[in-house]
């Protein structure tokens, strides 16, 4: 009988420590879904890229997977460069360096993730920036006349700031996050996320 109850016990414990292990696993699969941004990760893996702007000028340089450079159009040379330290551990960053400008303006997008931006839903752009050079983040619209349906200016200075835009749409749009640097100078940008803010 002793050695029964035994085996009922530890039948009860490991069965305790699947139900457990289960809802750990639900509150992780949650977290982690909950954390997930609507664009591509501004993280660690990504690739080195050239491209060629008017009045043979060069954007090059390193970018996150599923981010891009939307600047050839306009006459500028620009560099990106991986940063070995982000603002916190685990958060990857990029130093956006704009050395060269004539007509237009650096642009800087994900043409992946998500795009349509529902009505009445409020979205948050965050990350963190750090450097005094004009820079601002908006939501476009992905043709003609590419207005920003909403956009809002960020300053940086010496050292790492965290940045949150916010907005909302009385109907249903699609858009393109898209970060903007209007005249020269340099600009660090890191751990940018967008998600729907409950």
């Amino acid at each position: 009988e002793v050695r029964g109850d035994m085996n009922q016990a530890i039948k009860s414990f490991f069965s305790r420590c699947f139900v457990l292990a289960s809802l750990l696993a639900g509150f992780t699969a949650l977290a982690q879904e909950k954390s997930s941004s609507l664009l591509p990760a501004f993280g660690a893996e990504g690739r080195d890229f050239t491209a060629k702007a008017q009045g043979g000028k060069a954007i090059k340089g390193w970018l996150p997977t599923g981010w891009d450079d939307n600047s050839e159009w306009a006459t500028l040379a620009a560099n990106y460069s991986k940063l070995k330290e982000g603002p916190k551990d685990g958060v990857t960053a990029v130093r956006i360096e704009l050395k060269e400008l004539g007509d237009g303006q650096l642009q800087l997008t994900s043409y992946s993730g998500k795009r349509v931006f529902k009505k009445g839903v409020k979205y948050a752009v965050e990350g963190w920036l750090r450097g005094t050079a004009d820079f601002r983040v908006g939501a476009r619209q992905p043709g003609e006349p590419y207005e920003f349906f909403a956009e809002q200016d960020l300053s940086g200075g010496k050292e790492w700031k965290a940045f949150k835009f916010t907005f909302s749409f009385e109907a249903d749009k699609e858009a393109f996050i898209m970060f903007v640097m209007p005249g020269q100078g340099t600009i660090d940008l890191a751990g940018v996320t967008v998600r729907e803010e409950k």
